[in-house]
Parts: structure tokens; sequence; C-alpha cells
């Protein structure tokens, strides 16, 4: 279904721009045959239906090119942080045959020590992140794929152990991009910025999938820089743009007074987008920031399009096309219009579960519909408005940090007792990570603290990537509980801002 729909966007849209790269453009023609040379390596390599083929790249044209040779063979793409130490690799991989791992020039040290792990059968490509060489012996791949194939593994992060691995088939992609894409309008027309990281949801479903469903130009950019994404944008008449609230933040500050003409719809996910950054950047671009809510088991889920922005800034708004969603209370129940409540909601694009983890799924996915974990309301209008979580994970602008797999590599410090990781706020919205320790005995005063400090800052920057590591440190000489037992968070969440 993936292929059927990138090879009916390239017949329709043949010689017009779909990926701007450097300063170069490149055609829809022109990305579906790398997309079939991409695919001819994939199979010289002996990649088969069902193995699973780890993309461990930076945002560039041969991360689109190698996720759609990919799922045209009727594979898995396994969409990696380039930011990942083997360890982690390791774990997102645990299960999977990978004959072949794509990997950025960074990120080949990484990925040729997992094949070494491997003991062997792991082809290592070292990607320079521009579209595969044409190649005239790349003809479209026959592989018949069925719509409930799976076509991408992704990772829900939790506090539940290591991220939770799902599968989402053919069928949930191209109803993602559909009804996302349907559901903002989205043209031919449309230059998308790419600078959300591909790996993660928001930039895969709500760039790159969203530019093969309508037609709209993807234009890359490796990584965010303030003023090169503003410039960007203004040089290319980009008129949509899916970022995260840090990034717009960045752009208002270094950007004066700057009317983006082109820009019909900015928008943000993965964290809140606080009224500050909302009105520094109603003042300087011109245009208002919208708010998108999502998960990696179904990608889009609610979006804000309301007439009045300023007076819905803290809303997500209403669902996309084609999903159902409701509050409910402890009973499952649907809670009065302006109750707080569990968010639920059934789509089409949604997986059908964790790997391994059948409790985890049968607690998740109820009745055909998902239990978000995420607390909210919705409104008269059938807005909703996030205000809370059931879930633990912190929103750092690096991505999703489960505390469980931090507080796992502290506790293996030797002077650790225990470790709870909390997240406190960080500039801009977004969270930072905060570790509380009670140690064995060990003497923390003169240099004491100062030493260990550095030592648990190495040991994570060893087993974690570099978001993950606590940006706080704090000792205690115990960690508070109720009178169950039950940790109290609120009470290791300090009255401060994280770096």
């Amino acid at each position: 279904m993936l292929n059927e729909m990138l090879s009916s966007t390239a017949a329709r849209h043949g010689s017009r721009t779909a990926l701007w790269w450097r300063g170069a453009q490149h055609s829809w023609e022109e990305l579906e045959a790398a997309v079939r040379a991409r695919a001819a390596d994939f199979r010289e390599r002996g990649v088969g239906t069902g193995d699973a083929v780890a993309l461990m790249l930076p945002n560039g044209p041969d991360f689109v090119a190698s996720f759609f040779a990919a799922t045209s063979l009727g594979t898995i793409a396994v969409p990696l942080n380039p930011g990942f130490t083997t360890d982690e690799v390791t774990s997102a991989l645990e299960g999977c045959a990978v004959p072949v791992f794509v990997a950025g020039e960074a990120q080949a040290p990484v990925a040729t020590a997992f094949a070494e792990r491997r003991g062997g059968g792991v082809g290592v490509l070292v990607s320079d992140l521009d579209l595969p060489a044409k190649r005239r012996d790349a003809p479209p791949s026959q592989t018949p794929v069925s719509a409930d194939a799976d076509a991408l593994y992704g990772f829900s992060s939790g506090t539940t152990g290591a991220a939770k691995r799902l599968a989402r088939t053919q069928a949930n992609l191209v109803h993602e991009a559909e009804n996302f894409t349907a559901t903002v309008g989205m043209q031919p027309d449309d230059v998308i910025l790419g600078v959300a990281p591909f790996f993660h949801a928001h930039g895969l479903g709500n760039a790159v999938l969203a530019s093969a469903a309508s037609g709209a130009a993807l234009a890359i950019e490796e990584r965010f820089e303030p003023r090169a994404a503003l410039e960007r944008t203004r040089q290319l008449g980009v008129t949509v743009f899916p970022g995260v609230p840090f990034m717009f933040r960045l752009m208002a500050r270094v950007g004066g007074p700057a009317d983006l003409e082109a820009l019909r719809l900015g928008f943000t996910a993965g964290a809140p987008l606080t009224r500050e950054i909302f009105e520094a950047c109603d003042k300087c671009f011109g245009r208002p920031i919208r708010q998108l809510y999502g998960c990696s088991e179904a990608g889009s889920v609610t979006i804000n399009l309301d007439d009045d922005a300023a007076g819905t800034a803290e809303s997500v708004g209403r669902p996309v096309r084609n999903v159902e969603l409701d509050v409910v209370d402890e009973h499952g129940a649907p809670c009065p219009t302006g109750d707080v409540g569990e968010i639920v909601f059934a789509s089409p694009a949604l997986t059908r579960g964790y790997q391994g983890r059948e409790e985890l799924t049968r607690e998740a996915f109820r009745d055909g519909r998902f239990h978000t974990g995420d607390l909210g309301r919705l409104d008269d209008a059938g807005r909703l408005t996030i205000t809370g979580r059931l879930k633990l994970f912190v929103s750092t602008p690096g991505g999703k940090v489960d505390p469980g797999e931090v507080e796992r590599c502290i506790v293996s410090h030797p002077d650790v007792e225990e470790a709870v990781v909390v997240a406190v706020p960080a500039r801009g919205g977004a969270e930072t990570v905060k570790a509380v320790l009670v140690t064995r005995g060990r003497r923390l005063d003169g240099d004491g603290a100062v030493e260990l400090r550095r030592e648990i800052v190495r040991l994570c920057g060893e087993k974690l990537a570099q978001y993950k590591i606590p940006r706080v440190l704090e000792f205690r000489e115990e960690i508070p509980r109720s009178a169950t037992g039950k940790i109290v968070r609120a009470k290791l969440i300090a009255d401060q801002t994280g770096g």
C-alpha cells in the first residue's frame, strides 16, 4: 500500500519537486528511481519479506528512499535515534532479523559494533544522506505486500521498563497519512519543512508520509538550527512547518519581526505549547502556531485548526479525520463536558499492541480503543485540552525518556542504593531529566558529592543517549513515600528550571 501511494503520487507529479536538499531539487520521478535503487541494494544483501531494515540516519533524502524501499519489499523499517548507543540499538532490535543496517557516517561505528555483536549476517550500508544513485537494473518491486503486513517498528516510551516496541502495518501508515493530509487540507503546492527528526513519529508521519500522500514538496534539514530554519522557511516559501515548541521559541528569539507570508500552518507536538511561546511566535512571525496531539501508537490524533487561534492556544484541537476520541473516568464511562479524565481513542492508524508485552497490551488496548494514559478534558465544541498524564515519561527536546531506563542505569553504580527519575520544567515549555538518589553510606561532604555526580553522569553517558542523561542530580537520605509505600514524585520535583 505504501508503495502504491508513493507510485501514484509520482505518476501524478513526476517532474515536480519532491525534495529540497542542500540547495538542490529532486523530482518525484527521481525519488521513485532512488527507491528502486535502494530496494535493489537491499535485495542484493539478502533482505526478504518479514525481515527488519534498521535505519539510523539523520534527516536526509536517503532516509525517505530507504524507508519506502524497505516497505516496498514487504520488510519492516526500524527508524532509530541517531544518538543511540550500541546498547540501546541492541535492545531496540532484540528478536529482529536484521540483514541490513543503513547508517549515516557518524552512526556507522555503532552500526558496525551492533553487527559484530550479532556475529555476522548484518550488512552495514553507510550513507551520505543524499538520494541513492539511479540504477538501470532496478525495476519496481514485484513483491506482493498485504495491507496487514507490518511496515514499521516504532517505540513508545513509558515507565514500565524499556521502551515498548510496536508494529504498525502498511494500512495503518497509509490511513495516518491520508487522514492527516485531508484534515489539514494539504495540497501539491504545499512545501513542508522537514526538520523534525524523521526517526520520530512526528517527523515521519507529518512530514515524510504527508508529503508522499499529498504530493507536497519536502524541504529537508539535516538538523535544527534556528536561523537556518527561519531562512529556509522564508526562502522556499514553506507553507507547513511541523516542529516542537523549543524550535519555534528559538526561531522567534533570533528572528525579530518577520512576516512569514507563505506559512499557513505551523504546529507543534511532543510537549505543551506554552502561552509565552505562542505569543512570541504570533508577534514575530505574524502567524499563530498550533498544537497537534499524537503518539507513536497511531500518529496524529488531534490538531487545533480553530479560527480563534489565540483563544484556543492551549487546546490540541479536534480529532483528525476517522479518529473517534473521548475522555473517560476510572470506570471507562465518558466524562461530562469540562471534566478531566483519561484520553481514549479509536483510529484505523492504530497499532494492535506492544510486542512481547501482552499484559500491557491488554491494559492499554480495550474494546477497540487505545487508553493513552494521558489526562485531558473536552469543551462544548469538542476541542481537547491536555491537563496531565498518568504516564511519567520525560518530554525532552531530544525525545521521550523512560525514567525506569535511567533509574536502572544509575543504580548499577555500586554506591547508589536507590534512584528515582522525574521530569522538571525546562526553558521553552519542554522538560529535563532529574534524578534523586540515595547512596549506600558514601560520604558526600566536601568534594564527595561533586565526584559522585561526575561518576554518575559518566556512567549514563556510556550507556544512554545524551538527551537521557540527568541534568539535575539531587542526593537525599530517603525517597518520600505514601502510607501505602508508593513514591510521592511530587515531592521530588523542585521548583526550579532545568538547563
